[in-house]
Formats: C-alpha cells, structure tokens, sequence
C-alpha cells in the first residue's frame, strides 16, 4: 500500500477525536471501467485455505503457491505475548490517541485516495509504516511509559525475517533458483512493518483498503479477530476467515507478492486481494513485507518479463500511481 496524501476538506462527521478526518464516501461515482468492474465481481462465501507448516513446508508449500497463492502458516514461533504486546500498543497509537497526536508522529498515514479517482475510492484506514531495517522510535505519547512501537517492530521483525528466509529458501529450492539469487532475492532483515487500524465506517459497502497485489515477494500478516480479508479467487471475491485469537493465535497468514510471481516465471501468482471496511468494529493487522535487494536483478529463464532490479520495479510503480492514480506492476515489465 502507497503512503497517503492528505485528503480533501469534505469531512465525515466523526465523534471519535482518534478518528481521521475521513472525506464523505459518495454512494455513486463516475469509476473507471475496470476498477467498477472488479468492484462488482460477486462475493463467493469463504475460502479454506491450505495450513503449511513452517518446520516442515514441502510439498504444502509448493501445493499452496500454485493453487492459490496465500496460505496459513502453523509452527512460525513467533511468540504469542510479543504479538499481544504489539497489538495492544497499536490499539493505543490508533484507536486511542487524538488525530493530531497521531499526525505528528513519524511513520503516520491514513487513507490513500488515488490522485485520479473520486473520493469514493479513498481506503477506510489508518497505521503506521516503520522500515525494519532502520526503525525510527514511535511512542503512545510524550508522558506514556509504553514502550515505542520502533522497539517492539524491531523484536517482531526478527521473527518476521526468520520465518520468511526459512519460507523463502523452501521456495528458492522448489524453484531451482541459484546460492546468489537465492541470497539477492530476499532482503529480509530490510523488510517493512506497517500497522493496519480499520476503523468502524458509517456505510456499508466500501473498502477499508482497494483491491491490489503487494509488490513483495512475501508478505506476512497477523490479524486481529475481525474479519474483512478476501482474496479474488476463480472470479469471486472470497472471504478469508481470520484465525489470530487477540493478535498472536496459531496461524498466521502468507500472500505471495508481485517478485515471487516474477521469479517464478508466473509459475506462482500474486494473490489479489483487499480488505472490507466494517461498520460495526475496528480491525487491526500487523503486516510485514519482505522484498528483494534493490540492486537484484529478477530473472527466470522461461519469464515473459525481461530482466529488472527491485529498485527499477519499485520506482516504475511511484511513477504510475503519481500518473495515473494506480500501479501497474508486472505488465510494465514484459517482454517486447
């Protein structure tokens, strides 16, 4: 997910002084075709999705990133109390504290309106970014003793690096892929953590984030409760259940991003996805993105995509959305 621009001055009316000032969702819209159209794909009930466990991922690895692309991870290790401790403390930046604290603090963003839709496209929600490799302390508030979120991100993103690098060389093996490439293709203690809070919306039928693929080769999500994932799956948009009991229950879940799919000559595919909105409840993620080495040139032998680095796929994608509103991701990068 892109970083937000502030939006427009039409603001709900919200009595919750933690809650963004939200523009007003309008009930119609002029869309662009496409973006209607997968809007209006039906709704396909639930999805089961395949467990793997992380001690032993082999052929439940390889079965879960052809068939679907996103899988429940058993056996992670991360441990439960850490995870409670992060959810608990991103309750508190977000759901407890004022906007204009909040909006002060360094890694703050909420909504994402796309420069070239209408304001019924901005995302219902709001967190915080903190690039693992380098994260910036971010505390409850000047007299809180709490710990600051970059102390905790930073203990949960070793874990985070752990449980993909053992992920990814199960899937570089698969692959066949080289030591290098095995090595160049995952930064993972470089990875990013963004904190999700969806917060309860005044109308049905909008999105708490758009439907996109992540531009990582994994990302790793841990959710609260409440549900509102889905994934697009045989054209239909499915429901994934949650299964985190308070933030840090058995599973977690894995999406393959727009590198694994490259690496892999499409052989795997980046799950798309999105997240409804809820009117009733607010829902929090903790989600942890692993990608490449900037300088890393993704190749496969039968791809249609010519050869790019990371770097050049991530500065392709500013440059559309500052254009078009959107990315375009992969399709920029085929072969002439």
């Amino acid at each position: 997910m892109e970083m937000a621009e502030e939006s427009p001055a039409t603001t709900t009316p919200m009595a919750d002084p933690s809650c963004p000032p939200f523009p007003l969702l309008e009930e119609e819209g002029q869309h662009e075709h496409e973006q209607r159209e997968e809007q209006e794909l039906p709704h396909g009930g639930e999805l089961e999705l395949p467990t793997v466990d992380l001690e032993a991922p082999g052929e439940a690895l390889e079965a879960a990133c052809l068939r679907l692309g996103v899988f429940r991870l058993a056996n992670h290790g991360v441990p439960a109390g850490l995870s409670a401790r992060l959810f608990a403390l991103a309750r508190d930046l977000t759901g407890r504290t004022p906007f204009e604290d909040k909006q002060a603090q360094p890694g703050y963003f909420w909504g994402t309106p796309a420069l070239s839709l209408r304001v019924r496209d901005v995302n219902w929600v709001e967190g915080y970014h903190v690039a693992l490799g380098q994260p910036r302390p971010i505390a409850v508030g000047p007299s809180s003793s709490a710990p600051a979120l970059g102390d905790l991100a930073s203990e949960y993103g070793h874990h985070m690096a752990r449980v993909a690098r053992k992920l990814f060389d199960a899937l570089a093996a698969a692959l066949g892929l080289d030591a290098y490439q095995t090595a160049s293709y995952l930064a993972e203690h470089d990875g990013t953590l963004r904190v999700y809070r969806y917060p309860p919306c005044p109308s049905s039928g909008h999105l708490g984030m758009e439907a996109h693929t992540d531009s990582s080769v994994l990302s790793i999500i841990n959710q609260d409760l409440v549900g509102g994932l889905q994934v697009l799956h045989e054209g239909a948009w499915r429901d994934v259940a949650p299964a985190s009991p308070g933030g840090g229950g058995d599973t977690l879940v894995v999406n393959l991003g727009d590198m694994a799919q490259a690496m892999s000559g499409d052989v795997y595919r980046s799950v798309r996805h999105r997240v409804a909105a809820s009117r009733a409840k607010e829902r929090l993620s903790l989600c942890y993105f692993a990608f490449p080495r900037d300088n890393a040139v993704i190749s496969c032998y039968s791809s249609r995509y010519r050869p790019f680095t990371y770097g050049e796929f991530r500065e392709q994608v500013q440059a559309d959305i500052k254009a078009t509103g959107s990315k375009v991701g992969l399709e920029r990068f085929l072969r002439h």
